[in-house]
């Protein structure tokens, strides 16, 4: 039988082969520090937190079946662009919340390139805007693989503890981002095999006495998990960002909406950061090499409070001088940038200090150390 003939019967048998799609499902962590939290205190939004590593899980799907072929972690200097880079090869990028949030973050430091946006899926946007209501109640991660999975390995981490206070949520640092990119495939694959989705129950509607539900997917939602229709979301993805709102029809918020104006391309050469940086390098406290570039220059501005963080960006925009409040926490962030192992290990001693005294004692000296710290850096750039 000659090629053509035995495509004809193949056509006819309604047998499509394809070629495998490379996909890579990715989870995104992001530095404690750069988010705020605790009671009273103003929620920073995504365009203000700093990511700290990244977690991707490579796969082929032939359109039945997912195959795992690797899995990778993405950390060290520069995150958020070597993040992106990382990506380069896939045909399809699946995240949870990868379009309303993760880019968000990225693009206030780095380029997001339209390559990206066209092959991305954010199944936490793509559940929203199926689910149909105002917020996006029980379509977190947790919800929706504990709702279509059956179980969920995500581990949920309280933000606060009688009784020893606000952690800011320290412990995301003990679980692997590529756990949660498996359990991103696990429901991906799901929603596919299955052309259906559960979603559970939201803090609000728990409240009321509501619970979770499911319905069938449909022809433009397979279309576009699979990447044979660009979703929604990351087609009007620019457009959404400008006005700090991606995720339709929940309310804009004000601090998103003001920082969407200063993301990294639209700014100058940061060098209003860049001296507070080299001072702090004639001064000797933080290295001289390698040289900071403008994605760690930014990266520190990630580190301030949603309004300081406007305000230096608006700075920056202006040509304009920095306030010497702005100058003293831009001076703590990048001495933490070039500084992760105490970094870390001051969160590691957080970590264990809800059940150890000891650790306590020692997160104290560190706070004490702290101190000091920003007491020499703010007398440098004074």
């Amino acid at each position: 039988m000659g090629k053509a003939a035995r495509l004809r019967r193949e056509l006819a048998e309604g047998v499509r082969r394809r070629r495998p799609v490379r996909v890579v499902f990715t989870d995104v962590d992001y530095e404690r520090g750069s988010r705020a939290h605790g009671k009273g205190v103003t929620p920073a939004p995504p365009e203000g937190w700093v990511i700290g590593r990244a977690g991707l899980v490579h796969a082929e799907w032939d359109g039945s079946e997912l195959r795992f072929t690797g899995d990778e972690l993405i950390e060290g200097i520069r995150p958020a662009s070597a993040w992106i880079e990382a990506l380069r090869p896939a045909q399809l990028v699946v995240g949870h919340g990868i379009l309303t949030s993760d880019l968000r973050s990225a693009v206030m430091v780095t380029e997001v390139p339209d390559w990206l946006l066209a092959r991305t899926v954010d199944t936490l946007a793509l559940a929203h805007r199926f689910r149909g209501k105002q917020y996006p109640g029980g379509c977190n991660l947790s919800a929706l693989a504990t709702a279509n999975l059956g179980e969920s390995s995500k581990v949920r981490y309280p933000q606060w503890i009688r009784g020893l206070g606000d952690l800011g949520s320290p412990n995301r640092h003990d679980a692997d981002p590529r756990e949660d990119a498996v359990l991103v495939a696990r429901l991906w694959q799901h929603m596919l095999t299955e052309r259906a989705l559960a979603w559970g129950t939201s803090a609000r509607g728990a409240l009321s006495g509501a619970s979770g539900g499911s319905g069938p997917l449909d022809e433009q939602a397979l279309a576009e998990l699979t990447g044979r229709q660009c979703q929604v979301e990351a087609a009007q993805w620019r457009e959404r960002f400008r006005f700090g709102r991606i995720l339709h029809p929940t309310h804009v918020d004000a601090n998103s909406f003001c920082l969407s104006r200063f993301h990294a391309a639209a700014l100058p050469a940061p060098v209003q950061v860049r001296d507070v940086a080299e001072r702090l390098k004639v001064g000797g406290e933080i290295p001289a090499e390698p040289v900071l570039t403008d994605e760690e220059l930014l990266t520190a501005c990630q580190y301030l409070g949603p309004l300081q963080h406007i305000e230096a960006r608006e700075r920056i925009a202006e040509g304009r001088k920095l306030t010497k409040l702005l100058r003293e926490n831009l001076a703590w962030a990048l001495w933490s940038i070039t500084h992760r192992d105490w970094i870390n290990e001051h969160w590691y001693w957080i970590r264990r200090g809800k059940q150890s005294v000891t650790a306590w004692h020692k997160v104290a000296e560190m706070n004490d150390e702290k101190g000091r710290i920003c007491g020499r850096l703010g007398r440098l750039i004074a």
